[in-house]
């Protein structure tokens, strides 16, 4: 065998090698969280969707993106049907899912009525007040051990309007909204009764955290190549100055 035909064959092995590695994952999200991830005319979009696809051009793999209501997309994530993507961290859930580095840095806006608003420079502004927030979603170690130790009562549901609607109606002190105002905004424009009402509800100054989200896959699915895979993009890009990094 000469020489050339030897290094053809070694580039055409790195190739296949190169190509079997990378793989097609779905990948969970929700689809109510705007600007992160939401759905346009009934396709997944958003910032975290943007940056899978450019992430996708670094690795090879192909992430196929199904945004759902939260509960149901974590779901099928636990179950190992595929990846999550805006996910929170917790101690719980580094037991059971492979994370990646942060992707994305989530302003939890604490939302409330005009003219009942309160002073909130720490958790502890919170106490005896009810707040609604999302079904299943961790808003944060901080703020999940002020809730199961009882500091305030946190009222879940799977519809943010429904939760804007509450404030407004007196049945609930806030309502958490992720994304800044920018997701507040977003909310709003798809509930005709919500834009009637815009100017009575308000934003409290200090979020109520800055959460970081994350990629993840559920251990049992052994992917944790895919995960460095990701991180190793992530970081090229951002280091490329393709993206800023999340902070």
């Amino acid at each position: 065998m000469t020489v050339r035909v030897f290094a053809q064959l070694l580039l055409c092995l790195g190739l296949w090698s190169g190509t079997a590695r990378a793989e097609t994952l779905l990948v969970f999200g929700g689809d109510g969280y705007a600007p992160g991830t939401y759905l346009l005319h009934g396709e997944p979009a958003g910032t975290l969707v943007d940056l899978l696809r450019r992430i996708s051009e670094k690795t090879g793999d192909e992430y196929q993106v199904r945004l759902y209501p939260w509960k149901r997309a974590y779901d099928h994530a636990q179950r190992g049907e595929g990846a999550v993507i805006g996910l929170s961290m917790t101690p719980e859930r580094q037991e059971r899912f492979d994370f990646s580095e942060p992707m994305y840095y989530n302003d939890l806006q604490l939302v409330v009525r005009k003219g009942q608003g309160f002073a909130f420079r720490s958790l502890s502004d919170l106490k005896g007040k009810s707040v609604g927030g999302g079904l299943g979603v961790s808003y944060g170690a901080d703020v999940d051990a002020a809730i199961d130790a009882g500091l305030f009562v946190m009222e879940r549901d799977s519809d943010p309007s429904e939760r804007l609607n509450k404030v407004l109606l007196g049945q609930l002190h806030a309502a958490v909204i992720g994304h800044g105002m920018p997701g507040l905004d977003y909310l709003v424009k798809k509930h005709p009764r919500l834009q009637a009402r815009r100017s009575e509800l308000v934003a409290l100054p200090k979020p109520l955290a800055r959460d970081p989200l994350y990629f993840a896959v559920a251990k049992s699915m052994q992917k944790r190549d895919v995960v460095d895979r990701l991180n190793k993009a992530l970081r090229e890009l951002q280091r490329g100055g393709a993206i800023k990094p999340a902070r």
